[in-house]
This record gives structure tokens, sequence and C-alpha cells, in this order.
């Protein structure tokens, strides 16, 4: 298997678990039982960064065009918003200009504003939108929606990087890999993974 299609299956994966997640808890959120609307695709998103860089975004694609359906958002200017704020988490990738990808899962301070940015870019667009649509800011329904899931996501993502050559760049770590396989003999030239 060549590494372009181990990252299409793992991006593959990698989606179904982030949409799932996210379409159990807007159909738990029409229940009367739960008054917030639970989603957990952003760590798992950010996770796919971390494995495969810009193609992670991917997955905010996907999630657009799933949530539009779910919300039946199709108003154009509320469809672009919501699009640019899922799109935004993509903007935590600019700390791999300054930090090694393997090295956000090590340190705590790290993974912390790397979870951090990506959500403040949602947070903040998602704020401006509501003022664009309607002029106010429902700042008190904003931040229990998104402080909820905030919580709930870094702690996925702390527990994601607690896993042993999880949260690491997948294209460096196969290289490696493949060049230990063939230091052992394990492997043949014409072989990919």
């Amino acid at each position: 298997m060549t590494i372009r299609k181990f990252m299409t299956i793992d991006l593959i994966v990698l989606s179904v678990m982030a949409l799932v997640v996210d379409i159990i808890g807007y159909f738990a959120s029409k229940s009367a039982l739960v008054f917030f609307y639970v989603s957990l695709s952003i760590p798992i998103m950010m996770i796919a960064y971390i494995r495969w860089g810009i193609k992670g975004m991917f997955i905010n694609v996907l999630a657009i065009i799933v949530y539009t359906i779910m919300y039946q958002n199709f108003d154009l200017v509320p469809m672009l918003l919501y699009a640019a704020s899922v799109l935004s988490i993509g903007l935590s990738m600019v700390w791999f200009k300054f930090v090694k990808k393997n090295h956000i899962k090590d340190e705590f301070l790290l993974l912390t504003l790397y979870y951090l940015t990506g959500y403040l870019f949602l947070f903040i667009i998602q704020a401006g939108s509501q003022l664009i649509i309607s002029n106010e800011i429902q700042w008190i329904t904003l931040t229990a929606r998104h402080s909820i899931n905030f919580l709930l996501g870094w702690v996925i993502l702390f527990i994601a990087s607690k896993q042993q050559d999880f949260m690491v760049d997948m294209n460096l770590y196969l290289l490696k890999s493949i060049q230990d396989r063939k230091k052992e003999g394990k492997f043949s030239d014409d072989e990919s993974l």
C-alpha cells in the first residue's frame, strides 16, 4: 500500500468518526433531555492536520456539506459564513510554521495553544456571523454552546496526544518505518508500506 492510499483511508476513517459523532449530537440535541448540541469533530479535524497537514482540511469540507444538509441552511450568506467558520479551524496550522508537528502533542501548553487557536477562530467568525445576519451577538448562547464543546474537545485531544504514534506527522512516520524495515531486511525496494 502506498502512503497516498494509506492517507486516503486514514482521512476517510477520521472523517467518518468526526461526522458520525456530530450527527449523533445533532439528533440528540433534538430530544427534550438535551439542551445543547455536542459537536466533537473539531479535535478530530485538528488531529488530521497534524497527521496530514493541509490535506486534513478534507474533513472540514465534508463537515460543511453534512452540516448544510442537516440544518437545511441553503441561504447563501449564512451558508458561506458557516463554511468560513468551519474552514477557519484550519488556521491552527499556523503553529506548524513555528513548531514541529510531532512536538505539539508532547507539551501541554503547545497542545492547548494549538487547540485554542483553531477554536478561537471558529468562535470569532461565528460571533461575527451572528452580527452580520441579525445585527447582534447572542453571547450567552454562543458561549454556553461552545464552552461545553471546547472542554470536551480538549479532553479528546489530550487523550489522543497520549497515544503513541497517533498524533504524528504521518508522512515522516511512514517514511521512517519504511527505512527501518529496509534496514532490518523485512521490506523490499518495490514495496511502499
